[in-house]
């Protein structure tokens, strides 16, 4: 099952789809390890948050580059979804997505 990502801003973003994050064109950007994302380049991005939101934590250190995954083979592109409410500003997180602009 594909599960809808947006950015804070509720810009509809991407999806998770087993266990791997990409953009709203299929495009592979990283993974999840128990809620955890990591960029396709093993860096550290954030923690899921709500179900749908990536955020980080401004207030950590660095995190270690983990082991790069084996690129999946690309999904067939979901429809868009509807954007949502932006959501009020959370003290010490930022949003994760915006290293993607």
């Amino acid at each position: 099952m594909k599960e809808p990502i947006y950015r804070w801003n509720g810009e509809y973003f991407g999806f998770l789809y087993n266990g791997r994050l990409f953009d709203k064109h299929s495009i592979y950007l990283g993974w999840v390890d128990e809620n955890e994302v990591w960029k396709k380049d093993g860096t550290y991005l954030g923690e899921i948050i709500d179900g749908s939101y990536i955020l980080r934590r401004t207030s950590i250190a660095t995190r270690a580059i983990r082991a790069i995954r084996a690129t999946p083979a690309t999904p067939a592109t979901p429809a868009s979804k509807a954007n949502r409410a932006a959501r009020a500003i959370r003290s010490s997180y930022v949003d994760a997505l915006d290293v993607f602009n």
